[in-house]
């Protein structure tokens, strides 16, 4: 409940500024020559071509559902491949948390794992991913409510170059059942 309470008042304050994401500083990288940022690795196994819908600056409207209220708010998501282009590094940047996801690919296993930091989440949330059919799944461990300890689900879909669009679930019982979650959102891709 305190969550929700200080989320409402943050929203609060935030629209009486005439605070928007747009209004945040361009997200810049600074590449390496030895280091290129923003190409996949071509030596790499080809999985990794997986995320190759997400890398790029996207334009992103939420709607966040805490409880049984509802806000949508604009964000920017700035993706790109780092570490000899073997990493994905998604920045995101929103009114109500900035934070950076790291998601590195196993060909074994054919999935995705890797941590995020925000700092409104006081710590690293463990992630996994794999494609399922057209859509690529994403759980996130870590979080809880007043329900208790939860698994966090976002499923991305109807992909295309331009375009995608997000929704959230949580399990409270480790993927046996699911529940919708707090968000969903669409992304489209920055025309800047």
């Amino acid at each position: 409940m305190r969550k929700i309470v200080i989320s409402a008042l943050l929203f609060g304050m935030m629209s009486a500024m005439g605070l928007r994401a747009s209004d945040s500083p361009p997200i810049l990288s600074q590449p390496d020559p030895d280091s290129p940022v923003g190409a996949r690795n071509p030596k790499a196994s080809e999985g990794l071509a997986q995320y190759d819908f997400l890398i790029g600056d996207w334009d992103v409207d939420i709607i966040w559902t805490p409880g049984a209220q509802k806000f949508q708010y604009k964000a920017r998501w700035h993706n790109v491949w780092i570490v000899d282009g073997l990493v994905v590094m998604q920045e995101w940047r929103g009114p109500y948390q900035t934070g950076a996801e790291f998601r590195s690919y196993d060909a074994e296993t054919d999935s995705w794992s890797g941590y995020n930091i925000y700092p409104t989440y006081k710590g690293w949330t463990r992630a996994t991913a794999r494609v399922e059919g057209d859509r690529m799944i994403v759980l996130v461990e870590g979080f809880s409510d007043d329900k208790g300890a939860y698994v966090n689900r976002e499923t991305y879909h109807d992909i295309s170059e331009h375009t995608f669009t997000m929704y959230s679930e949580k399990s409270y019982d480790s993927g046996e059942t699911w529940s919708p979650g707090d968000y969903s959102m669409t992304a489209v891709r920055s025309r800047q």
